[in-house]
């Protein structure tokens, strides 16, 4: 646990560089063993991660190493708001899709009716025909 010296001289610098170490068991870490460093060279300050970002969104965010942790929190709460308009997006098209579905449904249907009675009406006009040219003398 830090004592409240140790937490005051963390506090003016929050973002440290990180090492890595493997250790083969437990004791290594009580005795210094055989700590060797583990991927040292991927250890890299904040500066150098913080530099993959855009300048533009760099800029906005203001992604200085003491900013970094509210330039985090800013790009984080920007990308859970993008998924979650994302999520209310996709919701209102597959709900516009749905209805559009139905619509058109009720169109084929009643195209279909239509088709039907006209269906109808032709065979009945040609049944009259056939019925009057079978009377009419040749």
């Amino acid at each position: 646990m830090l004592s409240p010296r140790n937490r005051a001289s963390l506090a003016p610098n929050h973002v440290q560089e990180v090492h890595l170490h493997h250790v083969e068991s437990i004791s290594d870490l009580h005795s210094g063993g055989s700590l060797r460093p583990s991927l040292a060279e991927e250890a890299q300050p904040w500066d150098e991660l913080l530099g993959i970002l855009p300048p533009s969104l760099c800029a906005q965010c203001g992604c200085s190493p003491m900013h970094s942790r509210g330039g985090f929190l800013l790009l984080l709460t920007l990308l859970v708001f993008t998924c979650l308009v994302l999520a209310v997006l996709a919701v209102y098209l597959s709900v516009l899709q749905s209805e559009s579905l139905r619509t058109l449904a009720h169109t084929l249907r009643t195209q279909e009716e239509m088709l039907l009675k006209l269906r109808l009406a032709s065979l009945s006009q040609l049944r009259r025909l056939n019925s009057s040219e079978a009377r009419a003398p040749s």
